[in-house]
């Protein structure tokens, strides 16, 4: 059985978590807006600033999805060889 890649699984899940948030952001719901942090927000300082957030933690989500997917990592970092993960 083939091993599921650890870089592909996180970047998959960082996408869908963006396109959740979008979701959020842009659709009908309220009830994601009935975290303790967005009720706050919402009524400090308004609904779009609300949105505003979502939408910034989709695009951020999106980013390092992207980021993740593509394989990009600092220069310091190496990814684990399959042969050191067996021992």
């Amino acid at each position: 059985m083939m091993a599921i890649n650890d870089e592909f699984f996180v970047g998959c899940f960082a996408l869908s978590l963006s396109m959740i948030a979008t979701a959020i952001a842009l659709g009908p719901w309220t009830a994601p807006y009935q975290i303790r942090s967005m009720l706050h927000l919402q009524r400090e300082y308004g609904k779009p600033v609300a949105r505003m957030v979502w939408l910034m933690i989709a695009i951020i989500s999106g980013s390092c999805s992207v980021a993740i997917l593509s394989g990009f990592r600092p220069d310091y970092a190496s990814p684990v060889l399959q042969s050191d993960s067996l021992q």
